[in-house]
């Protein structure tokens, strides 16, 4: 692997006067396996890592699987606990579909009581969301309502 470090001005500077210990350490992900990366969205399914999903779906970093919502107003942890599969993320984004028109504070409520943040946001957003931080290697799962 080859390093090089730039001055403001472009040029080459010194590896023994470069200190890295003022820089921010960025997390790397493990390239084995398969990242799951939502590649589109719309007509009522996904495409995640190049397979079609046609409904909603739970999104983890290395699994997708298809999910039936219930609806919006009658989402609990009870309802994604058991999807997590015994690794309980500290984030969830929802994507519930259109702009979200309330916040689902006793959605949030209840799943930090289990240790999880909880991001409501129109699907559209919490696709873009979850690339975001899987391209970070940050621990979360989405939970995406299908869209037309």
């Amino acid at each position: 692997m080859v390093s090089m470090c730039l001055n403001t001005n472009g040029h080459d500077m010194d590896h023994e006067k470069h200190n890295d210990s003022d820089l921010i350490k960025i997390k790397t992900i493990d390239a084995s396996g398969d990242l799951q990366i939502i590649h589109g969205y719309g007509d009522n399914g996904f495409r995640i890592s190049g397979t079609r999903w046609a409904g909603s779906v739970i999104v983890a970093p290395r699994r997708s699987a298809l999910w039936s919502p219930p609806p919006e107003d009658s989402l609990t942890a009870a309802t994604f606990l058991p999807l997590f599969q015994d690794v309980i993320p500290p984030l969830l984004v929802l994507g519930v579909g259109a702009a979200p028109m309330q916040p689902l504070s006793g959605l949030a409520n209840d799943l930090k009581q289990h240790g999880v943040a909880l991001e409501v946001m129109s699907t559209p957003a919490a696709c873009r969301t979850w690339n975001v931080l899987i391209s970070e290697g940050r621990d979360a799962v989405a939970a995406l309502f299908a869209v037309a």
